[in-house]
């Protein structure tokens, strides 16, 4: 008999909780009628809904979409990987690079992928174990320093960083010997024409929202990096790869990018002999340093680019000096028998500088830089370019829109946007020359039209600097009177704050083809001017010598510890902190270089 458990009986005493059904009546256990609806059988079940069945499921966690340990970092180096193609495809596509690029590229990651092997194959190890030892332990690992990643230096695995796969793109241009320079690279970081700020939109959400945060902050771009920064992720991929593959890199291509530099200066083509003949005499190679060789407080004298613009300037300051001293050549035939306008020279680099490409709109390379001061100062017209730029670089539209937000657009409308004229002021961080801009004299009554493109007003500005070139009058010396010769009383800027007028304005622009801050090429120009200085005193005093007869005299090895050498000359350079030194502009009254 089957028992249903209810409630307590209470008849009689009895405490009975259990019930049976029989004809109708509900009695308990012990056979007290209990009172309430009699339960009659329907013989044909008629009316019956059926009953409803539950199943019973499993209850599950759930999972996690960010993907920890191996997984991660495998999702990581593929995203990575995607950057890196994208890269090099802009390059290709956009800027003209050889499609070759795109191999050495693949080629040179695939070597860095060998430090990483064993982080997303290797499953000896649990992988919470794996991502608590890469990010938070500081304890050192057990393998061997030699399979360590791109840090220098290191017992720990390093992730690539974002500013290494453009990094990476230029030295696979180095590696092929193409005419660009590090300057190249970073403008188009700074004009956003390469994927690098906010890059990690450009991935498919179906990665990215996988990858966890450690790793997603690898990708993120809070600052522009400056060209400094750049030097140092080159620089450091270099001598990674010299340390870690043995690789060998070939030197700048120094033919092509001393023409592109010599152009860009606006100087005469007399400068690119000077400058090989400087770079003989001094040795250097235009390659990257080996990592013996490499010393940390003064990497900036091994960066080739800093070494072929210290050349140029040195000879530069030779042939044309920027001076109003008078140098008369003894012949007509001598390099430095014409002399520049230097002032005229700085207005139109001025202009040149400052001119207006977009017709009184806001670059991306000048929104990136653009601060809370310059908004002030901005037009109506500049507002809405900025804004635009804005919306189109920083905001998510991968996200399908609220339809409630589609009621109140944000992006203006085409009948909205308005020509501006090219008279709009710049931010206050760009400043404009007030000069009116310089243009070759013409018959013709009529103005001739803007330059359209970055090379015609390039051409504009060597045509309106070269046509002032002017001879200096030829001095024989088989006169008596003493007249200053081109090499004599050579002006040297020890200090940034020495430097003026025409000077500072070509020092500024070769710090930019640089790509070094102006206290680090000045600093880099001075050290290489002592060691000619150095090199030019051992010659005289080895004629001198050899004029007595006494050859073997400055062979003396007791007097080696009391010269003051290059190499004392360097250190006081970088250890100097202030500017208040001995010697702070000062001429040589020697013709030196006279090979020149």
């Amino acid at each position: 008999m089957d028992y249903v458990t209810r409630g307590v009986c209470g008849q009689e005493g009895c405490r009975e909780t259990r019930y049976y059904l029989d004809n109708g009546l509900w009695y308990c256990r012990r056979g007290h009628l209990q009172e309430g609806v009699q339960v009659a059988e329907d013989a044909d079940n008629f009316g019956n809904l059926g009953k409803t069945h539950r199943l019973k499921r499993e209850t599950r966690e759930k999972a996690s979409k960010t993907l920890r340990g191996r997984p991660a970092y495998t999702l990581f180096l593929q995203i990575y990987q995607l950057i890196l193609w994208k890269q090099c495809h802009v390059l290709v596509h956009d800027h003209g690079f050889p499609e070759e690029l795109e191999v050495v590229v693949r080629d040179l990651w695939a070597l860095r992928l060998q430090d990483f092997e064993s982080r997303i194959t290797d499953a000896t190890e649990d992988d919470d174990d794996d991502t608590e030892s890469e990010l938070f332990s500081s304890q050192p690992a057990g393998k061997d320093e030699s399979r360590d990643g791109f840090k220098p230096n290191s017992r720990y695995l390093e992730w690539p960083r974002l500013i290494d796969s453009v990094a990476l793109c230029y030295l696979a241009a180095f590696l092929m010997r193409l005419p660009v320079c590090v300057v190249d690279f970073h403008d188009m970081i700074m004009r956003q024409e390469i994927p690098y700020a906010r890059v990690l939109p450009t991935i498919p959400r179906e990665m990215r929202d996988r990858l966890p945060p450690e790793l997603t902050a690898i990708l993120e771009v809070n600052t522009i990096p400056n060209a400094d920064r750049f030097h140092r992720g080159i620089m450091a991929l270099a001598l990674f790869y010299q340390r870690r593959f043995e690789l060998d890199l070939p030197p700048l291509n120094s033919p092509m990018v001393l023409f592109r530099h010599i152009k860009r200066l606006a100087l005469p083509i007399e400068i690119y002999e000077a400058t090989r003949i400087l770079q003989d005499l001094l040795g250097f190679t235009f390659q990257y340093p080996t990592p013996s060789s490499y010393d940390g407080r003064k990497a900036t004298l091994f960066l080739p680019d800093l070494q072929l613009i210290v050349l140029i300037i040195i000879s530069t300051k030779l042939l044309f000096p920027i001076d109003d001293l008078k140098r008369y050549p003894a012949t007509a035939k001598e390099p430095a028998a014409q002399v520049m306008d230097w002032t005229l020279w700085a207005r139109a680099q001025n202009n040149f500088d400052h001119d207006q490409p977009f017709g009184g709109k806001i670059g991306k390379n000048t929104a990136i830089q653009i601060t809370d001061q310059d908004v002030l100062n901005m037009t109506p017209a500049q507002l809405d370019y900025y804004m635009d730029w804005y919306e189109s670089s920083w905001l998510d539209t991968s996200k399908e829109p609220n339809r409630i937000a589609e009621l109140f657009p944000i992006s203006r409308a085409e009948q909205d946007i308005q020509p501006t004229s090219t008279a709009a002021p710049e931010p206050s961080s760009i400043p404009v020359d007030p000069s009116p801009p310089l243009a070759p004299e013409s018959p013709s009554t009529s103005a001739p039209p803007p330059p359209n493109t970055t090379g015609d007003k390039l051409d504009l500005l060597l045509q309106t600097v070269m046509q002032t070139l002017r001879t200096r009058r030829v001095i024989p010396d088989d006169e008596e009177a003493d007249h200053r010769r081109p090499g004599e009383w050579y002006h040297r800027y020890r200090w940034e704050s020495h430097l003026s007028g025409p000077a500072r304005t070509f020092y500024e622009l070769a710090a930019q083809l640089a790509a070094v801050p102006l206290k680090t090429l000045v600093r880099a120009v001075t050290v290489v001017e002592f060691r000619i200085a150095q090199q030019d005193e051992e010659r005289q005093n080895k004629e001198y010598f050899a004029s007595l007869g006494a050859e073997g005299m400055d062979n003396d090895e007791s007097d080696v510890d009391q010269t003051y050498g290059i190499a004392d000359f360097e250190e006081d350079m970088y250890d100097g902190e202030s500017e208040d030194m001995d010697g702070d502009d000062f001429m040589s009254n020697s013709r030196m270089w006279s090979t020149i």
